[in-house]
């Protein structure tokens, strides 16, 4: 490893090739960035003192004979720096064309071969739009959804109006010739670029876990099978959208820590670590299972399990497929089935953000191939999350339960499945919620709507077939409103208080219960916000309109008054549904 201070011409040069690896992110810049930068470099024609640009590090590589050929004489991949090389390279370019300096920039930025290739060798993201402003003759302004291409117009309409404003742009393009300087840190072939990477991202550049999965699985020789596999998986425009979508209402907001990605590799490790339970230690076993451990964890298969790492690679695109086809947030906005299956459990899965139970369901979905048993088994585990939301039971242990227990006992059976339940008796965390507790449980828990809705919603969708062209869309369409009001700091003369406290506490107790909850269809809360606190008469009114094509609201159409009975009747009667009919144990 050799480190040493060079200016702009000893880093890119017409005879050197700067490879930017394929597993690298695409070029992210923005317009802080940009303008950040013009100011710094504009600040050189005031400075007695060299411009420092940071460091970059090279790594050589060999020089065919093509090369060759070609006029290169050396060629390096870049390992870190190559946005702020692709921005200095795209703020030279529009200086040189602004001036009228195209040679001058040819000879250095673009290769003598026959098409004058760009001496930077992006990524296959950015290469078409990179290229085609390297090229240009004249600095017109361009169109494209590309962060390449918004830097070039930005840098454009930047120097234009500092040329208005009298700035000297020859005098500032020698001035960056001469002033501006890296600290370039040059590797050996025998370097370890991984781990000089690795430290990279360590010390704070923003990598996603899936950026570190590729760079750690694929090689430079690996191109061709990043390129037909996990490119299109994970790197691709329209991929990228759905990874990097965050588990927030409002989805796809920007949160790494939190993206779809990073869900999906925390509950593959959770999986996979199971196949070598054996060699597991004790410190393993408690670490791998950490979301911040993702990235250590995969690269602990390989380096402590033996695994190939192309073997790794394809069971991580084979999950992710299944992932991405079957647990789509997409779900709440679509009507789920009637009958059992992944998408009522993806629904609830995406409605609870309850990402526990993922290891076991991708389980599920790659071992069980007959869809008759994958149905069964999915109609069970229905059964069983929705009785715990309704009983409220705490989750201790769900993280093992869906994770190690599951997995290591290799349940891919409907019959073992619910064995292993079943051997959990009524006292046990992990036990299903008998029918007297379901019963005992609606006339005393209360829920906030999000979790009302879920369950009226998957009740209504085993209720109503799907061709039946009723309840036609998907849990996000639809709003779970209380009858009668939640109470209110100041008395309600729509509902008048109790004078005993007692009435007036199981009043409290009952408003929140499932009984008290009908399901409208209405995409938001906004509209009867000013019913919300109405009398019987005109609360009935709004409720009938939204509750249309609604199973669950025909009795709407019979009330004749609403009070704390009406609510515990109300209660019975989805006992007897849920428990009988639709989550039935027998």
């Amino acid at each position: 490893m050799e480190a040493r201070t060079i200016s702009i011409n000893g880093v890119i040069q017409r005879n050197t090739l700067l490879r930017i690896p394929y597993f690298q992110r695409r070029y992210v810049w923005g317009e802080e960035d940009w303008k950040r930068f013009a100011i710094d470099m504009e600040s050189t024609l005031d400075s007695d003192r060299c411009y420092f640009l940071g460091a970059i590090i090279l790594k050589e590589e060999p020089v065919t004979m093509a090369d060759r050929r070609n006029g290169i004489a050396k060629r390096q991949l870049v390992i870190d720096g190559q946005q702020r090389l692709t921005t200095l390279s795209i703020f030279m370019k529009v200086l040189h064309m602004m001036i009228g300096k195209n040679d001058d920039f040819a000879n250095q930025f673009l290769q003598a071969d026959a098409v004058k290739s760009p001496v930077i060798i992006h990524s296959c993201d950015d290469m078409p739009q990179f290229s085609n402003i390297m090229h240009l003759d004249v600095p017109n302004e361009l169109q494209a959804d590309s962060n390449i291409v918004n830097a070039y117009n930005y840098f454009r309409t930047y120097l234009e109006g500092r040329r208005a404003a009298g700035v000297n742009l020859n005098d500032l393009l020698n001035t960056i010739n001469a002033c501006v300087t890296f600290v370039s840190i040059s590797l050996t072939r025998d370097d370890d670029e991984q781990q000089i990477f690795d430290t990279i991202n360590s010390l704070g550049v923003p990598l996603t876990t899936g950026d570190l999965m590729k760079n750690f699985l694929y090689e430079a020789a690996d191109e061709a099978a990043y390129r037909d596999s996990w490119r299109p998986m994970f790197d691709v425009d329209e991929a990228r959208k759905f990874w990097d979508a965050d588990a927030s209402a409002a989805h796809h907001s920007k949160s790494k820590d939190n993206a779809t990605i990073e869900r999906f590799f925390h509950a593959f490790v959770r999986l996979k670590m199971w196949d070598f339970k054996d060699r597991l230690t004790e410190a393993q076993r408690k670490s791998f299972v950490k979301a911040e451990n993702i990235f250590s964890t995969c690269k602990a298969f390989v380096g402590e399990f033996g695994m190939d790492k192309q073997q790794l690679a394809k069971e991580i695109l084979e999950y992710a497929k299944l992932f991405k086809d079957n647990l789509n947030e997409d779900i709440l906005d679509t009507r789920i089935p009637q009958h059992a299956g992944i998408k009522r459990i993806s629904c609830i899965i995406n409605t609870t953000k309850n990402y526990v139970v993922l290891p076991y369901v991708l389980y599920v979905l790659h071992e069980v191939a007959d869809e008759a048993e994958r149905n069964k088994i999915f109609d069970y585990l229905e059964t069983y999350l929705v009785r715990r939301i309704i009983t409220k039971n705490p989750n201790k242990d769900y993280f093992g339960l869906f994770s190690e227990y599951l997995i290591c006992q290799k349940t891919v059976t409907y019959d073992a499945l619910k064995a292993y339940i079943e051997d959990k008796d009524d006292s046990k965390n992990l036990a299903m919620p008998s029918d007297a507790r379901i019963r005992l449980a609606l006339n005393n828990n209360k829920f906030d709507e999000q979790y009302a809705r879920l369950i009226l919603y998957l009740f209504e969708t085993k209720l109503t077939k799907t061709s039946d062209n009723m309840m036609t869309g998907g849990i996000s369409a639809y709003y779970a409103e209380s009858f009668m009001p939640r109470p209110c700091l100041t008395a309600n003369p729509n509902w008048a208080t109790h004078t005993d406290p007692a009435d007036e506490e199981n009043r409290r107790q009952l408003i929140g219960t499932i009984g008290n909850y009908f399901l409208l269809n209405i995409c938001t809360e906004k509209g009867l916000k000013k019913y919300h606190n109405e009398g019987f008469a005109a609360k009935l009114t709004v409720l009938k309109k939204f509750s249309r094509n609604i199973r669950s609201g025909h009795i709407l159409d019979s009330l004749r008054n609403w009070d704390e009975l009406a609510i515990t009747n109300r209660n019975n009667t989805f006992a007897t549904g849920f428990c009988k009919t639709i989550w039935s144990l027998d």
